[in-house]
C-alpha cells in the first residue's frame, strides 16, 4: 500500500480575496485554490465586509483542496491560518456576527482619533502604535459611541482570523501577534493593557483570550469537518498575521535583516529581541510570528495600488487579453534614472513613516510638454523607493545598520523597480526568491508546531533549499542621482505640508 505524503494547508486571507495554499512537508507549494472576495468601498471613506462572505468562501477553499488532496493521494496534517489585521467583527454569544466587519482602511473613525491625540504619547509608550483608523480599539469605541445597541449585545470583538478560527473549532481566541494591532496590548507584559483599556474606556471582557502564534488554537470541529470534509480533531493553528507571516517566510530571521515588503502599501520590517520605541514615534512595533521576538515596521499606505492606478488610467489593453502590466513595464526602461525631472510624492492616502501626515496628498512635479507617460510610470516607481529608502534609513537609526536587505512582494518581481531600491538605498539588495511568502510563513509556524522541524531556521532553510539568490548592486551614477532627487523630494513635501 502507497503510503500517504503529508500535507499542511495555509489558510492566507487578504484585503481582496482568501488563499488556500497546499504545502508538502519541504516546504514546496502543490496547489493554490483562491476566492476573490473584495470589501464594499463606500464614497465617504467607510470600507466594510460582511463577515458571511468569509464563512462561504472558507469552507469552499478546504473543501477544493481536501478534494485535490485526496486525489493527490496527500494526508492533510495541519491547517495554518494568517490573515490582514486589524479590522473588527462584533459577535453575539452564539459567535454570530452583529454588523459587517469594519476594515482596516475604513477611515469612519477619523474624527474619534482626532479626540485622542492628546493621549497618543501613552498609546504609543505601551503599545508601539499611535492612535490611527488603522487599528482596532478605535473601531471598538466607534461601536460603543455611534452603535450602543450593537455594543450591548457584543460579546466579542473578533478580528477576521479570531473568526475564521472560532468558526473551524468553536473556540474564541486570538494570538499576540494580531493583538499587538489594537492598541489594547502593552508590549512589554504580552497581555492586554489594564491601563489602555480604561483610556479608551472599553469592557475588557470583549477582547478574545491570547494564545502565542504559531501554536495550536484548537481542532476542527465535527460541524466544521463535515463542511468541508477535512478529519475532525484537525490542529489548527494560529500562524500570525500577515506581515508578521510574510517577514517569516521572507526569512526575517536574525536581528541585522530588514524586509521590504510592497503590495497595496508596504513596509520595511525589521526584527528585534525586545519592544523598540522611537522618541518621535515614527516607527510601529509589534509581537512577531516567531513569539519570543518583535518586529518593527516603518509603513507606507500607497505603494502598488498607485502603480497599479497609474496602469488602469494610462495603459488600457490594446486587446482583451493583453498581460495586464507588459506595456507599462516595458516602456519604463525608456525614460532614464531621474524621469526626466518628473517627481511623484506617492502619499495617495496620506503620509505615514518617517513624516505622518494623515492630510498629504499625492504629487506629480515638474511635469512639461515633453513629459511622458513613461517619465510619470518611472517617476512612481522611484517615488515608493525614496520613501521606503527613508523607512530603511528610519530603522538603521533606531536599531543599527542592516546586513541584508531584501526586496520582495509584487513590486519585486519588476527588475527594473528592484535595482532602482538599491541605487536609491545605496546599498546591495537581495531580490525575493518567494513570491507565496505569507503563506510560507504561515506554513513555517505549522511545522514547527507539529515537529516536522527543530526550529524556524531549520524549516526556513528546507524550504529555500536549491533557490537561486540573486544580489542586485547599486549603480554609483544612478545613486547620485537619487541622492540629489531625495532633497529635492524631501523639501517639496516640507513645503506643500506647510501650505496644507
Amino acid at each position: 500500500m502507497q503510503t500517504q505524503k503529508a500535507a499542511i494547508i495555509a489558510l492566507d486571507t487578504g484585503t481582496t480575496s482568501m488563499r488556500a495554499v497546499v504545502f508538502n512537508e519541504l516546504g514546496q507549494v502543490r496547489h493554490i485554490a483562491r476566492r476573490h472576495n473584495p470589501p464594499q468601498y463606500y464614497p465617504d471613506g467607510r470600507v466594510e465586509q460582511n463577515p458571511e462572505s468569509w464563512k462561504r468562501c472558507l469552507f469552499e477553499l478546504l473543501t477544493e483542496v481536501r478534494a485535490w488532496a485526496d486525489a493527490q493521494k496527500m494526508r492533510i496534517v495541519a491547517l495554518s491560518l494568517t490573515s490582514q489585521r486589524s479590522s473588527v467583527i462584533p459577535l453575539d454569544r452564539e459567535g454570530r456576527p452583529l454588523h459587517n466587519a469594519i476594515m482596516w482602511q475604513d477611515i469612519r473613525t477619523d474624527p474619534l482619533c482626532a479626540s485622542m491625540k492628546q493621549v497618543e504619547s501613552e498609546v504609543y509608550r505601551r503599545s508601539g502604535l499611535r492612535i490611527t483608523s488603522v487599528f482596532s480599539a478605535i473601531k471598538m469605541l466607534w461601536f460603543k459611541n455611534e452603535r450602543p445597541d450593537i455594543y450591548r449585545k457584543t460579546w466579542k470583538m473578533a478580528g477576521i482570523q479570531d473568526y475564521l478560527i472560532y468558526l473551524l473549532t468553536g473556540r474564541l481566541v486570538t494570538d499576540r501577534s494580531l493583538a499587538s494591532r489594537t492598541t489594547l496590548f502593552d508590549l512589554g507584559r504580552r497581555e492586554w493593557s489594564k491601563e489602555l483599556i480604561a483610556l479608551y474606556g472599553l469592557d475588557s471582557s470583549l477582547l478574545c483570550d491570547l494564545i502565542e502564534p504559531g501554536s495550536v488554537a484548537g481542532h476542527l470541529s465535527r460541524d466544521a469537518a463535515e463542511a468541508c470534509g477535512l478529519p475532525t480533531g484537525l490542529p489548527i493553528i494560529s500562524a500570525g498575521g500577515d506581515q508578521q507571516c510574510a517577514a517569516l517566510g521572507l526569512g526575517l530571521l536574525e536581528t541585522d535583516t530588514i524586509v521590504v515588503n510592497t503590495g497595496t502599501g508596504a513596509y520595511a520590517i525589521g526584527l528585534s529581541k525586545k519592544p523598540v520605541h522611537d522618541a518621535g514615534m515614527r516607527i510601529y512595533c509589534n509581537v512577531s510570528a516567531i513569539p519570543s521576538l518583535y518586529i518593527t515596521e516603518a509603513p507606507m499606505l500607497t505603494a502598488g495600488v498607485v502603480y497599479r492606478w497609474f496602469r488602469d488610467q494610462f495603459y488600457p489593453p490594446t486587446w482583451p487579453h493583453e498581460e495586464s502590466f507588459t506595456q507599462i513595464n516595458q516602456e519604463i526602461a525608456s525614460s532614464p534614472p531621474g524621469a526626466h525631472g518628473v517627481i511623484l510624492l506617492p502619499h495617495f492616502k496620506g503620509a505615514a513613516a518617517p513624516y505622518w501626515n494623515p492630510k498629504a496628498k499625492g504629487h506629480f512635479l515638474n511635469l512639461d510638454l515633453a513629459t511622458t507617460r513613461a517619465d510619470m510610470a518611472r517617476a512612481i516607481l522611484e517615488g515608493i523607493a525614496l520613501d521606503l529608502a527613508e523607512n530603511v534609513a528610519l530603522l538603521e537609526e533606531i536599531e543599527g545598520p542592516a546586513r541584508h536587505l531584501l526586496v520582495s512582494g509584487g513590486l519585486a518581481a519588476l527588475d527594473e523597480f528592484v535595482q532602482i531600491c538599491a541605487d536609491c538605498f545605496a546599498k546591495p539588495v537581495e531580490k525575493s526568491h518567494d513570491y507565496e511568502s505569507t503563506a510560507l510563513g504561515a506554513w513555517i509556524s505549522a511545522v514547527v508546531q507539529v515537529g516536522f522541524y527543530g526550529s524556524f531556521m531549520e524549516a526556513y532553510a528546507r524550504a529555500i533549499d536549491g533557490s537561486e539568490t540573486k544580489i542586485v548592486a547599486p549603480d554609483d551614477l544612478r545613486t547620485a542621482v537619487y541622492r540629489s532627487l531625495h532633497m529635492t523630494r524631501k523639501r517639496l513635501y516640507l513645503a506643500l505640508a506647510a501650505v496644507g
